[in-house]
């Protein structure tokens, strides 16, 4: 593991090994399908960990749209009960919020930036045909010692490539 990459996570969850208990005590409490997510604060560069369910995301701008239906994809003719005025109010951008307008940064109302650096997917069809009923934490405790340390140091910007990339090079 990188030197500085281990250094910081020692120090945000006071030892290694107290970062594999709670990763794998979380997503063995999780009930249901979702993801546990190492994460660094962008405002802090510090790791926490995050838990998502269903198809949540760590990126705040991801919850975030503008409207329902893409109008940029649509023309006039797709709503022939809107008048050409309605049409107009419809295709431009209406709500500035989220990741638009003053948001552009791209985090949204009450959203920390967050990089994700690490995660595991605590979906039953991931491990359950493979450890049965009960092999949960098998399965999280044989994740945790395939973990390749330096992808995840290179995403959390610790390691050689500057170049975020969640395959190695």
């Amino acid at each position: 593991m990188h030197t500085a990459l281990g250094s910081q996570l020692s120090q945000d969850f006071s030892s290694l090994e107290t970062l594999r208990l709670e990763i794998i005590a979380t997503a063995s409490a999780m009930f249901g399908p979702g993801f546990v997510w190492l994460v660094k604060v962008t405002h802090s560069n510090r790791f926490r960990l995050l838990t998502t369910y269903l198809a949540g995301s760590p990126y705040p701008g991801a919850h975030h749209r503008r409207q329902g239906v893409d109008m940029t994809t649509q023309t006039s003719r797709a709503f022939p009960n809107l008048s050409a005025e309605d049409y107009a109010r419809h295709s431009t951008v209406q709500n500035w919020v989220g990741s638009f307008g003053s948001n552009a940064a791209g985090v949204g109302p009450g959203g920390v930036g967050l990089m994700p650096i690490l995660c595991v997917n605590t979906w039953e069809h991931v491990w359950l045909r493979d450890w049965g009923v009960g092999g949960k934490k098998g399965f999280l405790e044989a994740w945790w010692n395939m973990v390749d340390w330096d992808v995840v140091a290179r995403n959390a910007d610790f390691g050689p490539s500057t170049k975020r990339s969640l395959k190695p090079n």
